[in-house]
């Protein structure tokens, strides 16, 4: 795991500490909830492009800051097609 220091923007730090009072947590697992929720918005917008033959699964490896390897695994865990190839007609 990875530790970083960032500053928040007044919106959202005030949702920080809302959430955090709300849920009766850190405000460290408040942000680490959104940044996880931010990462997988991120992932299923660019794996549509990517089933879209928008981009290849290479460019979408290198969007997401992974190998080809880390990202099959990824999308694997996800329960999601490593291929893009369009579906036979039915």
């Amino acid at each position: 795991m990875q530790s970083v220091t960032i500053t928040l923007d007044q919106p959202i730090s005030q949702f920080v500490s809302y959430r955090s009072r709300d849920q009766k947590v850190q405000p460290r697992e408040t942000v680490m909830e959104l940044v996880a929720l931010g990462f997988e918005t991120l992932l299923q917008e660019r794996y549509q492009r990517y089933r879209h033959g928008e981009i290849s699964l290479g460019r979408l490896a290198q969007e997401l800051g992974v190998t080809s390897w880390e990202l099959t695994h990824l999308l694997e865990s996800h329960g999601w097609p490593v291929y893009n190839l369009p579906e036979a007609d039915k």
